[in-house]
Parts: C-alpha cells; structure tokens; sequence
C-alpha cells in the first residue's frame, strides 16, 4: 500500500512522515527524486534521493519514473522500480508528493491512499515559511491556491493544527486502510 501526503510548501509534510515513521516500524518511506539542493537537515535518501538536473532527464528519456514535475523549478520524480518491487513485497510505502504527481499515481498504481495536509489557516502557512527561512513566499502562495482546489481529489484531508493530532489521525487512517486492504 503507497500512502501519499500532499500539502503547501511549510503545512509539515515532512515533520508529520518523519513522527509516522519513528513510531511505525512497519512503514517505510518511498524517497521521491529531487534535482533541488539539500536542505540544512536533510540526508540523501531522507526525505529525498539527490540527482543531478543530466541524471534525472536520463531516467525521464530511459522511462524509469511513474511521474516526474517540475515543482518551484525543480524536477521531483517517483523511481517506478522502487516502489513496484516494494508493493509488491506487501510493504507499507508513504511518501510526500504534489498533487499534479498524486494524480498521476493513484491512476497507475493499486493500493493508494491519498492524504492532504492543510495548515490551520494562511496565516499560520506564511508564518512557517518564514521560520523556514523561504525567501519566495509569493511563488508558495500562488501554489498553495492551487493545491487547496486540487485537494478535493483526495481520499482525506487532515489539518496541521498541532503536530501530534495530526500525526495520530493519519495514523488512524493509514491502519483503518491497511485493514481494509489486508482482511
């Protein structure tokens, strides 16, 4: 089972997948494909696996990624044989992805489910872009238009109020799935 997180840029994506994935041995995360540079924090492979701009339009040329965008000017992309061979292995996949790429999934996959992620409020979005230190709030705020008309696609939305009830709800929700999927 693949379970997707989409939201804006700043909702928590990646706080809220690394709190799963400290309390669930059992869920594993599908690193997307990056072309941007490493953030203060991040490691390759968590969140992202880092390609060079040559490396990833290879694999766009070669076929070898389910879905690729171009997100904030940057190529993000999903590794097809990654993920086939570990649903196939019945593995517990999460990942964070935009929602042009969701779409893209939830139609070629099996055993998708897809969760967006809202702030609270706009406000308490461009206060955590700022904290981040996101020097193009502008560009996120015109995105994060679009991403709350897209998020009626998905299966649930879950608000990023406070972290751990957040957490808890997509918890609930990937075991009740998992049940449905699995008995």
């Amino acid at each position: 089972m693949l379970v997707i997180l989409s939201g804006s840029s700043g909702v928590g994506k990646n706080t809220v997948i690394n709190k799963i994935l400290e309390e669930n041995s059992n869920i594993e995360l599908m690193p997307t494909m990056t072309t941007r540079e490493m953030r203060d924090g991040e490691e390759p492979g968590k969140p992202y696996a880092f390609v060079s701009k040559e490396e990833f339009e290879q694999m766009i040329e070669n076929g070898e990624l389910l879905e690729y965008q171009i997100v904030h000017g940057f190529y993000y992309g999903t590794p097809k044989k990654i993920v086939e061979e570990k649903l196939k292995s019945g593995k517990v996949l999460i990942k964070d992805i935009d929602v042009d790429g969701t779409q893209v999934l939830a139609k070629n996959l099996e055993k998708v489910v897809t969760i967006f992620i809202k702030p609270a409020s706009k406000e308490q979005l461009i206060e955590r872009l700022k904290l981040r230190g996101e020097t193009r709030i502008e560009t996120r705020l015109k995105r994060y238009e679009y991403e709350e008309e897209m998020s009626k696609n998905y299966q649930y939305i879950v608000i990023n109020d406070k972290l751990e009830e957040a957490v808890a709800e997509i918890k609930d929700i990937i075991d009740k799935e998992y049940k449905k999927e699995n008995f």
